[in-house]
């Protein structure tokens, strides 16, 4: 039958988004050297092309590899893979309408240590702004209560069930309001009271007028009932799309007949398998796109919707500080006996092993210069592998927070979060071990050490974040430090005389953060050394006082200058390289 011109007129009226010849592949990777290809271009979708219509509450199915996912994240305007054709939303490209789409990726990440209203709270101040205000707190509240979490507010995330799990996701992605809600594979690894628990949320807000799109593996016939609409891909290519009585009226045309009590997504998922079926089910999709592809947007019928709000630099700084700090607070006791194993016992044997250690004796010169250099080393080496580790785990998050907050935002948080450790590290390190050392003017000395390591850590801070973000993979970056290692503390001088190397490895020494702590502390203590002791029957050299011993070692007078300028290029230089390798993974998108 015919439709109507108020009929077409209205079916116009109602699509929201409109897809046209959409094409995505996956370029072809060559080798770095040869150029030759080590990896063929794959094409993910092909030609898709279709319109969503208001309030639709679609099932993706199809079978492993037809590029379900792919699809919904080009949808969302948020797929960095090569493409070619066109989505658009109410007639405008989906890239250019942040917010008014959003997608809630099968796998979630959130930092477990945090209860569900305190994750809801930052991604509530993040995307929309304070929640002093009362219309934003109100409409925390009230999605609180839509997607039944009232009950989990305390609760911390990392002891929620998986569907709690997964309806806080949810919860997440409709924070901004999105008249479009994409979810990949929302029932997965879910019990069926789980997952029909969930479809009735989503299918809940589709009723509010929204569109719900989800993609499916292998739903129960109760679960695939729910829905209004069915999507069936396979090859890359979207085979049909429309009602579920008008998909089995398309399969039993060309003679594909259900059975009797058999699951009717089983059914087409198995059917799509064959190539055969699919091109023919290719050419009947055509011809219904034909038919409904005169419909066009109106410009008059664009939507508005809430668009995000991007909180000032600082105040993201500041609510990532919140964040890490509630984590640490309830990860407290970890950490005291960390700082007791790893701090207070090594401070404890270097105390014991350094016992009566004095720099004005010839043998003490040594046991002097090993123990300054024990201290820098330790100080140096445990802020800078601790930092080493700070984007393992939280990598994935960052990259589905992709423009939530700022690259430089997240990692100026981290790095600052470190700034206690490189306080108490050297505080309880020299305190300890410098108690059975012969320093002269003992606290006085021992305030100026722990001052001197206290800053050095902050560039050995900025060396392990630097690195932990050019290598994010923990395989590969557990290669590449200690060849990064081993020329930087070599120019400490605890090992070669800095004046005896080869010209070319001189400049090295101005990159390397223990030569520049060496130097500081070496100074503070050999300068206030005036005679060492020189036995009548000693062989070897004698050093007769600090002075010389630092001439020995190729350190410098105007060390104050020299070292603070040193700390802070040092500083900055790392915390560039790791500021662009977190921007490097941040450009390869959102992931999903």
């Amino acid at each position: 039958m015919e439709l109507g011109s108020h009929d077409k007129e209205s079916m116009e009226n109602d699509v929201v988004i409109k897809i046209k010849g959409l094409k995505v592949w996956t370029p072809e990777e060559k080798s770095w050297w040869r150029r030759k290809p080590t990896k063929p271009q794959n094409v993910i979708l092909n030609n898709v092309t279709g319109n969503i219509r208001r309030s639709e509450f679609a099932a993706v199915i199809g079978p492993s590899g037809a590029g379900k996912t792919t699809f919904l994240v080009s949808l969302a305007g948020k797929c960095t893979l090569p493409s070619e054709g066109s989505v658009t939303l109410y007639g405008q490209n989906v890239k250019a309408c942040p917010g008014a789409v959003e997608i809630a990726p099968q796998h979630e990440a959130f930092m477990d240590g945090l209860s569900v209203m305190e994750h809801l709270v930052f991604m509530t101040e993040m995307r929309l702004g304070s929640c002093k205000d009362l219309r934003i707190r109100s409409t925390l509240n009230s999605i609180v209560e839509e997607f039944k979490l009232k009950p989990h507010v305390n609760t911390p995330v990392g002891g929620l069930s998986g569907g709690e799990r997964r309806l806080l996701s949810l919860a997440t992605t409709f924070l901004s309001d999105p008249q479009i809600l994409l979810c990949d594979e929302p029932t997965t690894g879910l019990d069926s009271y789980n997952a029909l628990l969930v479809i009735g949320v989503l299918k809940k807000l589709s009723a509010s007028g929204r569109i719900v799109i989800c993609s499916v593996h292998q739903p129960s016939c109760d679960l695939f009932k729910e829905f209004s609409s069915v999507l069936l891909m396979a090859e890359g290519r979207l085979l049909f799309h429309g009602s579920q009585d008008e998909c089995k009226d398309v399969f039993e045309s060309i003679g594909l007949l259900c059975p009797l009590n058999y699951n009717p997504a089983e059914f087409y998922i198995r059917a799509v398998s064959s190539s055969g079926n699919v091109h023919r089910l290719v050419e009947i999709s055509q011809n219904r796109l034909e038919y409904n592809g005169t419909s066009s947007i109106r410009p008059d019928l664009v939507h508005t919707y809430n668009r995000p709000v991007q909180r000032n630099w600082f105040k993201q700084v500041h609510l990532l500080l919140w964040r890490l700090s509630l984590t640490l607070k309830r990860e407290l006791r970890n950490q005291i006996l960390q700082l007791f194993i790893t701090v207070v016992i090594t401070s404890m044997v270097l105390g014991v092993a350094y016992v009566g250690a004095t720099g004005t004796t010839q043998r003490g010169v040594q046991e002097i210069r090993g123990f300054l250099w024990l201290l820098t080393s330790e100080v140096s080496f445990g802020v800078s592998y601790s930092a080493l580790y700070a984007f393992e785990y939280e990598i994935s998050l960052f990259k589905r927070e992709v423009g939530v907050y700022k690259c430089s935002a997240y990692f100026v948080s981290r790095f600052l979060s470190f700034i206690p450790r490189c306080i108490i590290w050297p505080v309880v390190l020299v305190s300890i071990s410098s108690l059975a050392v012969d320093l002269p003017n003992h606290v006085i000395t021992t305030l100026e050490f722990i001052v001197l390591l206290v800053v050095s850590a902050i560039p050995a801070v900025a060396y392990g974040l630097g690195m932990a973000a050019l290598f994010t993979s923990t395989g590969i970056i557990g290669d590449v430090m200690p060849c990064v290692d081993l020329p930087l503390f070599l120019m400490s001088g605890a090992f070669l005389r800095i004046s005896s190397l080869p010209p070319w490895m001189f400049p090295i020494k101005y990159i390397s953060h223990f030569y520049y702590t060496m130097d500081a502390i070496s100074n503070v203590y050999w300068r206030q050394i005036d005679f060492i002791d020189c036995p009548t029957n000693e062989t070897s050299t004698c050093v007769k006082d600090g002075a010389t011993v630092l001439l020995e070692n190729g350190y410098v007078n105007n060390f104050i200058l020299q070292d603070s300028l040193g700390f802070v290029l040092i500083t900055l230089i790392w915390c560039l390289l790791g500021y662009l390798g977190l921007k490097r993974e941040e450009k390869k998108g959102y992931a999903y």
